[in-house]
Order: structure tokens, then sequence, then C-alpha cells
């Protein structure tokens, strides 16, 4: 959960945020009338013995969200599985030219600003691409490790300008340094207070400093 909803929505209205807790079972007949809750253990097992119950007449289901992609069925459009959406480069080209693929059905966001940036990269770069000036040529790959989850995007030209790097982590990390490397050499660190799976991170890399595959990681 974003730490801005934590405050606007839950501190504000002074409404407890469990962690680790689940919903065990529900009361009511023509309405809801109340909930059981119980922590869960490290196998997201429900402790039965420490279980709760809470009134209250109103149940929401937070499930998350699954890029839907029924428009590339059928393609040969690269897919990841851990985003559920297309492998595509910095300009958000898919591994078919002249495909693009931005916002939620590539990743699920948790800002519309990172949204509406990467509709700009996209758009911006189907643009040049229907003008035969969008750069072409060989990619390197951009590989996850050491606590991050997935970055995007998976490929990346070698060149001039800047890249920017997007990626979550698996877990919540405390002042825990962002390192990217090319070749097995440093080009980027980036000092961090708190990473939690549900922000999305950035990083900017210098393109001229990519001399072969890309592996991002954190460390202590």
């Amino acid at each position: 959960m974003l730490k801005r909803n934590i405050v606007q929505c839950l501190n504000d209205y002074d409404i407890p945020l469990r962690y680790s807790t689940t919903v065990t079972r529900v009361t009511g007949k023509n309405r809801l009338t109340g909930v059981y809750v119980a922590p869960v253990d490290d196998k997201m097992n429900p402790i039965l013995e420490k279980e709760e119950y809470i009134p209250c007449d109103t149940l929401l289901l937070s499930v998350g969200l699954i890029p839907e992609n029924d428009l590339l069925t059928g393609t040969s459009v690269e897919m990841s599985r851990v985003t559920s959406g297309a492998v595509v480069d910095e300009y958000r080209q898919t591994s078919v030219p002249g495909i693009f693929s931005a916002g939620n059905v590539l990743h699920v966001h948790d800002l519309v600003d990172n949204v509406s940036e990467e509709a700009f990269v996209a758009g911006r770069s189907a643009a040049a691409f229907s003008k035969g000036e969008l750069c072409v040529g060989s990619t390197v790959s951009v590989t996850p490790s050491g606590g991050v989850r997935y970055a995007l995007p998976q490929k990346v030209h070698q060149g001039e300008g800047k890249v920017k790097l997007y990626f979550r982590v698996d877990k919540v990390y405390r002042g825990r340094t962002v390192v990217v490397q090319s070749e097995g050499e440093v080009i980027k660190r980036k000092k961090t207070l708190v990473m939690a799976p549900g922000e999305m991170q950035n990083i900017e890399v210098d393109k001229n400093l990519i001399k072969g595959d890309i592996s991002i990681y954190t460390e202590e």
C-alpha cells in the first residue's frame, strides 16, 4: 500500500491496518454483520486459535490486477511470465516491430503519473517508427536479481542518452542501495530509505555506460 494512501485513507480516519492477517469467516443472513479475522503464519495459513470477531456491515476485497492482453493473442509477441505483459525495450516496442505496449496492459502501475509517462514514451516511439526514425539494432537484456522481482524495460539499446529502469522489489527493504551493473561493472548506485513491493521504483542510467547485459539488484 502506498504511504500516501495509508496517511490519507487510514491514519486520517483512525482506521487500523493489520499486516499478515486474513478473513476466515463472515457472518450475517440478508446482510453482512461481521467477519472473523486471524493472523497467518509464514506459509500463509491462518492461526485459528488467534481468531477475532469484528462487527461490520461491509467487506471490501482487493484481489490485485492482471494485465489484459487479449489483443496480443495469436501474435508472436514475447510475453513476460512475471508481469503477464509483453517484453519491451526502452521505446516500449515489443518483440514484434511496430507493436508497442504501455500502461496497465504492460505491467500494473500504482501511480497514474507513471502510466502517463509510459504512454508518452510509447506514443512518441510509435510515431517515430511510422516515419522510419526509430532506433533499431541489437539490444542487451535487463535481468533482475537480489531483491528485485522484475525490471522494465527488459531490453535496452546501447547508444547515447539515458534510460529509466522501472522495478519492483520482492519485499520491504530499508536503507538498501540499488545497484545496476553492465558486464559485471557497476554503472549506477542509488541509496534508498524504504522500498516496498507496492511502490514502483526507478533508476536512471547513462546508455553510453552500457557495455553489455544489465543486472539490477539491491545490497546493504
